[in-house]
């Protein structure tokens, strides 16, 4: 800190409180219209599997060229792309696959968690583990019982961590301006 100026306090403090006000407006939005965040969230992890099945075939091309064998990458590559197409072409698809694999996630992580109080129940506060590990258990139930449910979780969890981080940014903001009033 002894390097950063009074300017540079304030314009980060303004920067902070940008990025977090967009990241709050955003993270409202998508709990306020979660299964629009969930296609949302589906079409860009599409178009990152198109880009990363791209960039493997880039260099499975290249290797060939080299006079090398990429077999493994090629086919990596055929199939990141055969992914992302089939996600940005049949959306509920691709939300409903995304939600399948959260609700189980959600599952191996409650169950582990569950496991995990047993072994550690005499250190204060492990009832905190047990706990999280039964709500992520009935998350994954709820989202494999219900298909509305489960493909708006993912839009749900987007808003939520948006608003946590916009929230963070902003505190972050008002750090910095306290930090240059002092200065």
């Amino acid at each position: 800190m002894g390097r950063c100026s009074k300017e540079d306090f304030a314009k980060n403090k303004r920067r902070f409180y940008l990025v977090g006000a967009i990241m709050l407006v955003l993270g409202f939005v998508s709990l306020s219209m979660p299964l629009l965040a969930s296609f949302a969230v589906e079409t860009m992890i599409g178009c990152l599997l198109i880009a990363a099945g791209l960039g493997s075939a880039f260099g499975a091309f290249g290797a060939v060229r080299s006079g090398d064998s990429p077999w493994q990458q090629a086919f990596m590559a055929v199939i990141s792309i055969a992914a992302g197409v089939i996600f940005l072409t049949h959306p509920l698809a691709g939300v409903m696959t995304l939600s399948m694999l959260l609700s189980a996630y959600f599952l191996i992580d409650g169950v582990t968690k569950v496991v995990e109080y047993f072994r550690i129940r005499e250190i204060g506060g492990s009832l905190w583990i047990l706990l999280s590990g039964l709500l992520g258990v009935a998350l994954a139930f709820m989202m494999w019982n219900n298909v509305i449910t489960g493909a708006s979780m993912i839009g749900i969890m987007l808003g939520v961590d948006l608003v946590f981080s916009g929230v963070s940014f902003i505190l972050l903001g008002r750090g910095c301006s306290n930090i240059s009033k002092r200065i």
